[in-house]
Protein backbone atom coordinates (compact mmCIF):
# COMPACT_ATOMS: atom_id res chain seq x y z
CA UNK A 1 0.00 0.00 0.00
CA UNK A 2 1.77 2.87 -0.85
CA UNK A 3 2.11 6.57 1.19
CA UNK A 4 -0.96 8.22 -0.20
CA UNK A 5 -3.46 5.39 0.23
CA UNK A 6 -2.22 4.75 3.97
CA UNK A 7 -2.65 8.56 4.77
CA UNK A 8 -6.04 8.53 3.25
CA UNK A 9 -7.54 5.23 5.27
CA UNK A 10 -6.15 6.90 8.51
CA UNK A 11 -7.85 10.12 8.14
CA UNK A 12 -11.26 8.15 6.98
CA UNK A 13 -11.27 5.89 9.86
CA UNK A 14 -10.28 8.92 11.95
CA UNK A 15 -13.13 10.61 11.06
CA UNK A 16 -15.29 8.10 11.33
CA UNK A 17 -14.36 6.69 14.56
CA UNK A 18 -14.74 10.39 15.88
CA UNK A 19 -17.59 11.11 14.56
CA UNK A 20 -20.17 8.22 15.66
CA UNK A 21 -22.20 8.48 12.57
CA UNK A 22 -22.81 6.25 9.52
CA UNK A 23 -20.99 7.30 6.17
CA UNK A 24 -21.73 6.47 2.53
CA UNK A 25 -20.72 3.05 3.23
CA UNK A 26 -23.09 2.77 5.92
CA UNK A 27 -20.57 2.36 8.53
CA UNK A 28 -21.94 3.11 12.46
CA UNK A 29 -19.87 3.40 14.90
CA UNK A 30 -20.44 3.66 18.46
CA UNK A 31 -22.36 2.32 21.90
CA UNK A 32 -26.13 3.02 23.09
CA UNK A 33 -27.92 1.44 26.28
CA UNK A 34 -31.13 0.15 26.07
CA UNK A 35 -32.76 0.31 29.97
CA UNK A 36 -36.14 -1.83 30.33
CA UNK A 37 -38.24 -3.90 33.14
CA UNK A 38 -40.81 -5.41 30.99
CA UNK A 39 -41.54 -8.71 28.91
CA UNK A 40 -40.03 -7.41 25.62
CA UNK A 41 -36.45 -8.11 26.67
CA UNK A 42 -35.96 -10.96 24.58
CA UNK A 43 -36.93 -9.03 21.27
CA UNK A 44 -35.16 -6.24 22.09
CA UNK A 45 -31.83 -8.28 22.57
CA UNK A 46 -32.84 -9.90 19.45
CA UNK A 47 -32.70 -6.54 17.45
CA UNK A 48 -29.84 -5.48 19.06
CA UNK A 49 -28.18 -8.52 18.11
CA UNK A 50 -29.33 -8.46 13.89
CA UNK A 51 -28.37 -4.39 14.54
CA UNK A 52 -24.39 -5.49 15.94
CA UNK A 53 -24.26 -8.15 13.17
CA UNK A 54 -25.11 -5.63 10.43
CA UNK A 55 -22.68 -3.11 12.04
CA UNK A 56 -19.39 -4.77 13.30
CA UNK A 57 -18.13 -1.86 14.59
CA UNK A 58 -21.64 -0.54 16.69
CA UNK A 59 -22.89 -2.61 20.22
CA UNK A 60 -25.98 -2.02 22.29
CA UNK A 61 -26.44 -3.31 25.43
CA UNK A 62 -29.16 -3.66 27.59
CA UNK A 63 -29.92 -3.86 31.15
CA UNK A 64 -33.09 -5.20 32.65
CA UNK A 65 -34.46 -5.65 35.46
CA UNK A 66 -37.95 -6.25 37.22
CA UNK A 67 -36.94 -2.57 39.57
CA UNK A 68 -35.63 -0.59 36.88
CA UNK A 69 -37.21 2.42 35.87
CA UNK A 70 -36.66 2.95 32.49
CA UNK A 71 -38.00 6.52 31.61
CA UNK A 72 -36.30 7.22 35.03
CA UNK A 73 -32.57 6.53 33.57
CA UNK A 74 -33.24 8.55 30.32
CA UNK A 75 -34.52 12.08 32.71
CA UNK A 76 -31.40 11.68 34.54
CA UNK A 77 -28.90 10.75 31.52
CA UNK A 78 -27.74 7.27 32.41
CA UNK A 79 -29.25 5.84 29.07
CA UNK A 80 -29.70 6.08 25.40
CA UNK A 81 -32.83 4.70 25.19
CA UNK A 82 -36.02 3.70 27.88
CA UNK A 83 -38.23 0.54 26.54
CA UNK A 84 -41.67 2.08 28.08
CA UNK A 85 -45.58 1.61 27.41
CA UNK A 86 -46.56 4.88 27.11
CA UNK A 87 -44.69 8.01 25.05
CA UNK A 88 -43.54 10.26 27.54
CA UNK A 89 -44.51 13.91 26.64
CA UNK A 90 -41.01 15.49 27.16
CA UNK A 91 -38.31 13.02 25.50
CA UNK A 92 -38.57 11.85 21.95
CA UNK A 93 -40.43 8.54 21.68
CA UNK A 94 -40.62 5.99 18.67
CA UNK A 95 -43.85 3.54 18.73
CA UNK A 96 -42.23 0.16 17.51
CA UNK A 97 -44.35 -2.19 18.03
CA UNK A 98 -47.77 -2.97 19.73
CA UNK A 99 -48.39 -5.95 22.34
CA UNK A 100 -51.59 -7.24 23.84
CA UNK A 101 -52.86 -6.99 27.76
CA UNK A 102 -54.68 -10.47 28.29
CA UNK A 103 -56.92 -10.35 31.50
CA UNK A 104 -56.43 -13.48 32.82
CA UNK A 105 -58.54 -15.68 35.56
CA UNK A 106 -58.47 -18.92 37.11
CA UNK A 107 -59.83 -21.80 34.47
CA UNK A 108 -62.23 -22.97 37.28
CA UNK A 109 -63.63 -19.13 37.12
CA UNK A 110 -67.19 -19.63 35.40
CA UNK A 111 -66.71 -15.81 33.80
CA UNK A 112 -65.51 -16.33 30.48
CA UNK A 113 -65.86 -12.56 29.39
CA UNK A 114 -65.59 -8.70 31.01
CA UNK A 115 -66.50 -5.68 29.70
CA UNK A 116 -63.55 -2.44 29.74
CA UNK A 117 -66.47 -1.09 32.73
CA UNK A 118 -66.24 -3.80 34.32
CA UNK A 119 -62.18 -4.08 34.55
CA UNK A 120 -62.31 -0.35 35.58
CA UNK A 121 -64.89 -1.31 38.38
CA UNK A 122 -62.89 -4.51 39.54
CA UNK A 123 -58.95 -2.44 39.16
CA UNK A 124 -60.56 0.21 40.58
CA UNK A 125 -62.24 -1.88 43.89
CA UNK A 126 -65.63 -0.74 43.22
CA UNK A 127 -66.39 -4.16 41.88
CA UNK A 128 -65.41 -6.31 44.97
CA UNK A 129 -67.19 -9.71 44.49
CA UNK A 130 -67.37 -12.46 41.12
CA UNK A 131 -71.26 -12.57 41.63
CA UNK A 132 -71.07 -8.76 40.83
CA UNK A 133 -70.06 -9.12 37.45
CA UNK A 134 -71.74 -12.40 36.80
CA UNK A 135 -75.26 -13.65 38.80
CA UNK A 136 -74.31 -16.84 38.50
CA UNK A 137 -70.36 -16.85 39.23
CA UNK A 138 -69.87 -17.91 43.01
CA UNK A 139 -70.18 -15.57 46.12
CA UNK A 140 -66.44 -15.16 46.20
CA UNK A 141 -63.62 -12.06 47.65
CA UNK A 142 -62.61 -11.00 44.03
CA UNK A 143 -58.71 -10.95 44.48
CA UNK A 144 -56.55 -8.61 42.69
CA UNK A 145 -53.16 -9.47 41.37
CA UNK A 146 -51.69 -6.19 40.25
CA UNK A 147 -47.90 -5.22 38.79
CA UNK A 148 -45.44 -3.47 39.93
CA UNK A 149 -45.75 0.31 39.80
CA UNK A 150 -42.77 0.64 37.83
CA UNK A 151 -44.11 -1.78 35.19
CA UNK A 152 -44.66 -0.33 31.57
CA UNK A 153 -47.65 -3.23 31.70
CA UNK A 154 -49.42 -0.91 34.52
CA UNK A 155 -48.95 2.29 33.10
CA UNK A 156 -50.85 1.31 30.07
CA UNK A 157 -53.48 -1.04 31.84
CA UNK A 158 -54.27 1.67 34.15
CA UNK A 159 -54.46 4.81 31.28
CA UNK A 160 -56.07 2.62 28.60
CA UNK A 161 -59.17 2.20 31.94
CA UNK A 162 -59.12 5.14 33.16
CA UNK A 163 -58.51 4.18 36.88
CA UNK A 164 -57.74 6.38 38.79
CA UNK A 165 -58.68 5.08 42.64
CA UNK A 166 -56.52 2.31 43.65
CA UNK A 167 -58.06 -0.52 46.08
CA UNK A 168 -57.54 -0.78 49.36
CA UNK A 169 -56.59 -4.80 48.81
CA UNK A 170 -53.85 -5.97 46.34
CA UNK A 171 -51.20 -8.51 45.77
CA UNK A 172 -48.37 -6.58 43.75
CA UNK A 173 -45.96 -9.03 41.38
CA UNK A 174 -43.76 -8.73 39.14
CA UNK A 175 -42.55 -11.57 36.76
CA UNK A 176 -44.75 -12.76 34.98
CA UNK A 177 -44.01 -16.64 36.45
CA UNK A 178 -44.93 -15.26 39.56
CA UNK A 179 -48.47 -14.00 38.31
CA UNK A 180 -49.45 -17.47 36.10
CA UNK A 181 -48.58 -19.44 39.27
CA UNK A 182 -50.62 -17.12 42.17
CA UNK A 183 -53.80 -17.58 39.37
CA UNK A 184 -53.44 -21.27 38.51
CA UNK A 185 -53.90 -21.76 41.90
CA UNK A 186 -56.96 -19.55 43.41
CA UNK A 187 -60.66 -19.19 41.46
CA UNK A 188 -60.54 -15.85 42.95
CA UNK A 189 -57.78 -14.07 41.63
CA UNK A 190 -57.47 -11.46 38.39
CA UNK A 191 -54.95 -9.99 36.71
CA UNK A 192 -53.34 -8.72 33.73
CA UNK A 193 -50.06 -9.80 31.62
CA UNK A 194 -48.73 -9.38 27.84
CA UNK A 195 -50.38 -11.29 25.52
CA UNK A 196 -47.56 -13.11 24.64
CA UNK A 197 -46.53 -14.99 27.69
CA UNK A 198 -50.47 -15.55 28.55
CA UNK A 199 -50.78 -17.16 25.44
CA UNK A 200 -47.74 -19.36 26.06
CA UNK A 201 -48.77 -20.14 29.19
CA UNK A 202 -51.85 -21.46 27.70
CA UNK A 203 -49.68 -23.97 25.73
CA UNK A 204 -47.87 -24.57 28.58
CA UNK A 205 -50.85 -26.15 30.69
CA UNK A 206 -51.36 -23.44 32.73
CA UNK A 207 -55.11 -23.52 34.48
CA UNK A 208 -56.10 -19.88 33.49
CA UNK A 209 -58.30 -18.30 31.00
CA UNK A 210 -57.78 -15.43 29.30
CA UNK A 211 -61.09 -13.32 29.34
CA UNK A 212 -62.76 -11.81 26.08
CA UNK A 213 -63.22 -8.48 26.84
CA UNK A 214 -66.09 -6.90 25.29
CA UNK A 215 -67.10 -9.72 23.44
CA UNK A 216 -63.69 -9.79 21.68
CA UNK A 217 -61.17 -12.70 21.65
CA UNK A 218 -57.95 -11.93 22.80
CA UNK A 219 -55.79 -13.80 20.25
CA UNK A 220 -53.24 -12.35 17.50
CA UNK A 221 -55.49 -11.36 14.55
CA UNK A 222 -57.50 -9.15 16.99
CA UNK A 223 -54.62 -6.83 18.55
CA UNK A 224 -53.09 -6.46 14.62
CA UNK A 225 -56.05 -5.26 13.54
CA UNK A 226 -57.04 -3.43 16.74
CA UNK A 227 -60.36 -4.64 17.27
CA UNK A 228 -59.08 -5.99 21.21
CA UNK A 229 -59.60 -3.08 23.36
CA UNK A 230 -56.53 -3.38 25.30
CA UNK A 231 -53.13 -3.13 23.31
CA UNK A 232 -50.44 -1.14 24.47
CA UNK A 233 -47.43 0.48 22.34
CA UNK A 234 -43.66 -0.30 23.01
CA UNK A 235 -41.95 2.49 22.81
CA UNK A 236 -38.62 3.94 22.51
CA UNK A 237 -37.61 6.44 24.56
CA UNK A 238 -34.71 8.63 24.00
CA UNK A 239 -32.71 11.32 24.81
CA UNK A 240 -33.58 14.87 23.81
CA UNK A 241 -30.42 14.73 21.26
CA UNK A 242 -30.25 11.06 20.77
CA UNK A 243 -27.39 10.07 19.60
CA UNK A 244 -26.25 9.50 16.28
CA UNK A 245 -25.72 5.67 17.27
CA UNK A 246 -29.73 5.88 18.72
CA UNK A 247 -30.83 7.29 15.18
CA UNK A 248 -29.81 4.46 12.83
CA UNK A 249 -30.71 1.55 15.44
CA UNK A 250 -34.26 3.36 15.42
CA UNK A 251 -34.51 3.50 11.83
CA UNK A 252 -33.47 -0.37 11.92
CA UNK A 253 -36.21 -1.43 14.54
CA UNK A 254 -38.82 0.65 11.87
CA UNK A 255 -37.84 -1.28 8.89
CA UNK A 256 -38.82 -4.46 7.11
CA UNK A 257 -36.17 -6.21 8.69
CA UNK A 258 -36.52 -4.56 11.77
CA UNK A 259 -40.15 -5.54 11.90
CA UNK A 260 -39.61 -9.08 11.13
CA UNK A 261 -37.76 -9.64 13.86
CA UNK A 262 -40.30 -8.06 16.28
CA UNK A 263 -42.75 -10.46 14.37
CA UNK A 264 -40.15 -13.38 14.79
CA UNK A 265 -40.81 -12.50 18.74
CA UNK A 266 -44.61 -12.80 18.79
CA UNK A 267 -45.43 -9.17 19.11
CA UNK A 268 -46.84 -6.92 17.00
CA UNK A 269 -45.14 -5.14 14.12
CA UNK A 270 -46.42 -1.61 12.76
CA UNK A 271 -47.86 -3.04 9.60
CA UNK A 272 -48.85 -6.44 8.75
Amino acid sequence: MNQRALLFLILFWSTTLGSNVHGADDIVVGTALIVGNGPERHVIANLAKKFEEKHAFSSIDTFWHPNAKPLHTIQEKEADMAVTGLVAKEFPSTIIAWDGIAVVTNFANPVAELTTEQLRGIFSGTIRFWSDVWEEAPQLKIRLINRAFNQNIRQSFEQQLGIRRKPASTTILGPEVQVFKAVNGDVRAITYVSMRPALQAQSDGYGVTLQFINKIEPERQTVLDSTYPLRRPIVLVTQAQPSPITKVFIQFVLSPEGQRVIKAGQYYPLEY
